[in-house]
């Protein structure tokens, strides 16, 4: 019997009531089939008869003890939390169940269950090292890479700073936090500190608030005419993005503007690629699926090396081969693991993104709608 981890719990709407649980039990467990939640083996408990006060007498082909949870997904996945009380008689038990609760989203798409050779993975890739942002905390590696597009940037203006985020700097934690661009085209000019584009750039005239006058007093008394600051967004193999640093110029004569700005986050996603690069593991072991939907997919890993490693990340990206087709890559979170009966690593993973190739996702999906117009789904 394999335990079953899940790394990212549902969100659920729970009911604690006596009245409204038995209500629940009696339209929804009395006669059903439910399955014991911590296994990768689906483990059948057959609900036989509801008794009061929130009783179950269930059959049970494995022995069960203690605190169970049983689940059963209907639209949305319903489960029973409870105590087994008593042994009856042969595979029969009696459950006290303390509560009920309901999955707050419904399945968001159907899962076709496939054979080992309708579709595989391939060109695994995931991060050699850990990088954790949020803690200030990057590989030297990255550090150097920063280092090196500092140089290459030196002639953008009169002062230029790569590097990655501290916590003491007022102005950088902002554009940390929201993942925008700081651009003051004319530093003693009030409407340049309003953008004209909220969704990419910060709105520093609303930031600073009465705080203006000072901030522009400041600036005019350090010559300074024009300040830019781009975020460095690192895009991690289970499709999250960090913000790992950041672009800062200063200009004493010139004004920057918007060609300025989009040429720097231009060469930022550039960078932020060769780092990825620089920091990926790639292993091209084919391994299989076992179910798929437009949502995730279930892994089976069968190759030692692989298992060892995988079991370790965040999330990690890779080709999607279907029968007969080009790859389509995919960035993906892991949402649980298991070992399976034949000792294999069994992974749950939900689809972040997709890579920036043409066409990728819409192929994807036909793909699968493919799938379902020949089979029935789970």
């Amino acid at each position: 019997m394999s335990v079953f981890k899940e790394r990212t719990e549902r969100k659920f709407q729970w009911i604690d009531d006596p009245g409204k649980i038995s209500g629940m039990l009696k339209q929804y467990a009395a006669g059903k089939v439910f399955y014991l939640k911590g296994f990768y083996e689906k483990i059948e408990v057959k609900v036989l008869d509801y008794k009061e006060p929130n009783l179950l007498i269930v059959d049970s082909l494995r022995d069960i003890e203690g605190e169970i949870i049983l689940y059963h997904t209907f639209n949305k996945q319903l489960e029973i939390i409870g105590e087994v009380v008593d042994k009856l008689v042969k595979t029969q038990y009696k459950i006290a169940v303390s509560k009920v609760r309901i999955a707050t989203s419904d399945r968001r798409s159907p899962r076709h269950k496939m054979s080992s050779d309708q579709v595989v993975i391939n060109s695994i890739r995931a991060a050699r090292n850990t990088i954790n942002a949020s803690l200030f905390n990057v590989p030297t590696s990255v550090k150097i890479h920063l280092e090196k597009f500092q140089q290459r940037l030196k002639d953008f203006a009169d002062e230029v700073k790569v590097k990655i985020f501290e916590k003491d700097d007022e102005k950088t934690e902002l554009v940390r936090k929201s993942m925008k661009i700081l651009m003051i085209q004319d530093t003693q000019d009030i409407m340049s500190y309003i953008p004209e584009d909220t969704e990419g750039f910060v709105d520093y005239r609303e930031h600073l608030n009465t705080e203006i006058g000072t901030v522009m007093e400041d600036y005019r008394k350090r010559k300074i005419v024009s300040e830019m600051i781009v975020p460095i967004i690192y895009l991690g193999h289970d499709g999250g993005s960090i913000p790992l640093g950041y672009i800062q110029l200063i200009s004493h004569e010139k004004k920057l503007g918007m060609d300025t700005a989009l040429e720097l986050k231009m060469l930022a996603f550039e960078m932020v690629d060769r780092m990825r690069d620089s920091n990926t593991m790639l292993i091209s072991k084919r391994q299989s699926v076992a179910d798929i939907s437009r949502g995730g997919m279930r892994l089976v890993v069968t190759d030692n090396e692989l298992k060892k490693f995988l079991v370790h990340q965040k999330g990690f990206s890779f080709d999607v081969i279907f029968k007969l087709q080009q790859p389509i890559t995919v960035f993906t979170e892991i949402i649980w693991t298991a070992i399976t009966p034949q000792n294999d690593l069994a992974i749950g993973v939900s689809i972040r993104g997709f890579s920036s190739r043409k066409g990728e996702t819409d192929r994807y999906h036909q793909y699968l709608d493919a799938l379902g117009a020949a089979k029935p789904h789970s």
